[in-house]
C-alpha cells in the first residue's frame, strides 16, 4: 500500500507541471529579454594598449560585425569613459585612440562595442600604467667619467648605464664654434662622443632619454645638466715615439719641446733622448742612464711648462722600465709644479714651496707602471711638469714610454 501511495504522489505531480506550462504563453521568457533574444555585438580584436606621459594609445581591429558602429573605453569602475565612432568597411577595419589627460597610475580598462540599436559586446579587459612626475623625478643622467677638451675638440666619455633601466642614450645641446646651437645624440651603447666644433670657453647641457617600456608612445628626459668642461693641458711630444731637437747619430739625442738642463746631457752634451740601438727612432724613449761609460747624474732636469685652468687635474707617467734603489744617492722625482719655473734639485724637491705633487721612481722589476699624481688648481695659471734626477755612475736608468696630463 504504501509504496502504491508514492506512486500516485509522483503522477500528481507531473500532472499539475503539465497543467501549468499548457496555461503559460509560449514567449512568456521573452519579458527578460524585453520582447525578444539577447543580440551581442562583435567584440574588439588584437587589442593593445601603449602607454605614454599622461596618456594612453589604444589600438585594435573590429573583424567579424558589420554593424559595429562604436567603440567605449571605461576606467575607474566606469566613472570615467571614452567614446570611439566606427565606420565599418566589407573588411577588417583598425580602431586607435590616444586618452588624453590621465593621472599617473596603473588603470584597468574594459572595452565594448555597440551597433546602432545600443546593442553592445561582451566586456574585454585589459591593464597599463600611465607615467608621469613622479616617474620623471626618478630619472638620472647617465654619469660622466670625464670631458676632454684640446682645442675645439671635444671628447665626452661615459660610465656605462645599464639598458635595462629603460635608458637609450644621451642627448648633448652645445654651441659650436660658430655660434649656432646644435645637438647630438649618443645611443647607450657607446661609451664616448666625439663633438669638433665646441666651442672654447662655452659650456654645454645634457639629457639621458628613457622609455620606461619599449612600446611607450612618449620619450622621458631626466633633468637637464649643464657642463663646462675644462681645456685640458696638452704637453708637446710626450709619448713614445719621441722626437729630438738634436742627435748624436746613434743613440743619444735632447727631447724636443722639452727644456733639457745641462746636468742631464752626460752623453758628450746629449741626454733625455733614446733611440735605442742602432738609433731606431721608431722606439724612442725619455732616458736618463748614468754608469756603463757614462758620469753620474747630478740635478739633471727634464721640464715642460703648459697653462691649466681650475680644476683637478691628473699627471700620468707610464714608466717602462727602472732599475732605481731606494738605497740609492739622490733618486729619479717626477714632479708638478706651480709656475712657469725650473722644477727643484733633487734634495730640494719635498720642501720646494712651487711644488704641488711628486713622486719618487724606484725599480719597477715587471717593467710598465704608471705613475698618476693629482693636483688641483684654484685659477689660471701656469704648471711646470717633468723629472729631476741624481744618480750614481754604477749604472742607472729610466725609460718614460708617456707624459699625459688629464682632467679628472
Amino acid at each position: 500500500m504504501k509504496n502504491l501511495r508514492n506512486i500516485l504522489v509522483i503522477i500528481f505531480v507531473v500532472l499539475s507541471v503539465l497543467i501549468i506550462n499548457s496555461c503559460t504563453s509560449g514567449d512568456e521568457y521573452l519579458k527578460f529579454t524585453k520582447g525578444g533574444a539577447i543580440s551581442y555585438t562583435g567584440k574588439i580584436d588584437s587589442l593593445k594598449l601603449f602607454p605614454g606621459r599622461n596618456r594612453l594609445e589604444v589600438q585594435g581591429l573590429i573583424i567579424s560585425d558589420p554593424k559595429v558602429t562604436e567603440l567605449r573605453i571605461y576606467w575607474n569602475n566606469k566613472k570615467d569613459s571614452v567614446t570611439v565612432p566606427i565606420t565599418r568597411t566589407s573588411g577588417i577595419d583598425a580602431v586607435s585612440k590616444i586618452i588624453d589627460n590621465l593621472e599617473e597610475n596603473i588603470y584597468n580598462f574594459e572595452f565594448r562595442t555597440f551597433d546602432a540599436k545600443g546593442n553592445s559586446s561582451i566586456a574585454v579587459t585589459a591593464s597599463a600604467e600611465v607615467y608621469g612626475d613622479r616617474y620623471i623625478s626618478s630619472l638620472i643622467n647617465r654619469p660622466i667619467l670625464n670631458n676632454v677638451l684640446i682645442g675645439s675638440e671635444l671628447t665626452v666619455n661615459f660610465i656605462n648605464l645599464n639598458a635595462d633601466s629603460g635608458a637609450l642614450g644621451t642627448e648633448i645641446e652645445y654651441t659650436n664654434s660658430s655660434d649656432q646651437l646644435k645637438t647630438v645624440f649618443t645611443d647607450i651603447s657607446k661609451g664616448s662622443v666625439v663633438i669638433s666644433d665646441f666651442k672654447s670657453g662655452s659650456t654645454y647641457r645634457y639629457t639621458t632619454l628613457y622609455k620606461p617600456v619599449t612600446k611607450s608612445i612618449d620619450t622621458f628626459y631626466a633633468a637637464y645638466k649643464d657642463v663646462r668642461p675644462v681645456p685640458t693641458p696638452v704637453l708637446l711630444n710626450a709619448k713614445q715615439p719621441f722626437s729630438y731637437a738634436s742627435y748624436d747619430g746613434g743613440r743619444w739625442g735632447v727631447i724636443a719641446n722639452w727644456t733639457t738642463n745641462a746636468a742631464a746631457k752626460n752623453h758628450n752634451g746629449y741626454g733625455g733622448y733614446d733611440g735605442g740601438c742602432c738609433g731606431k727612432a721608431n722606439n724612442a724613449t725619455v732616458n736618463f742612464e748614468s754608469g756603463w761609460g757614462a758620469p753620474a747624474i747630478t740635478n739633471g732636469k727634464l721640464y715642460q711648462s703648459v697653462t691649466a685652468e681650475p680644476a683637478t687635474y691628473q699627471l700620468k707617467v707610464v714608466v717602462f722600465e727602472s732599475n732605481h734603489l731606494e738605497s740609492d744617492p739622490g733618486g729619479f722625482y717626477i714632479i708638478v709644479a706651480k709656475g712657469d719655473v725650473e722644477l727643484p734639485d733633487v734634495e730640494s724637491v719635498s720642501t720646494a714651496t712651487d711644488v704641488l705633487k711628486y713622486k719618487r721612481v724606484l725599480s719597477n722589476g715587471i717593467g710598465r707602471t704608471e705613475y698618476i699624481l693629482e693636483f688641483t688648481i684654484d685659477q689660471t695659471t701656469p704648471i711646470t711638469v717633468g723629472i729631476s734626477t741624481s744618480q750614481p755612475d754604477w749604472g742607472r736608468f729610466c725609460t718614460i714610454s708617456s707624459f699625459e696630463i688629464v682632467v679628472k
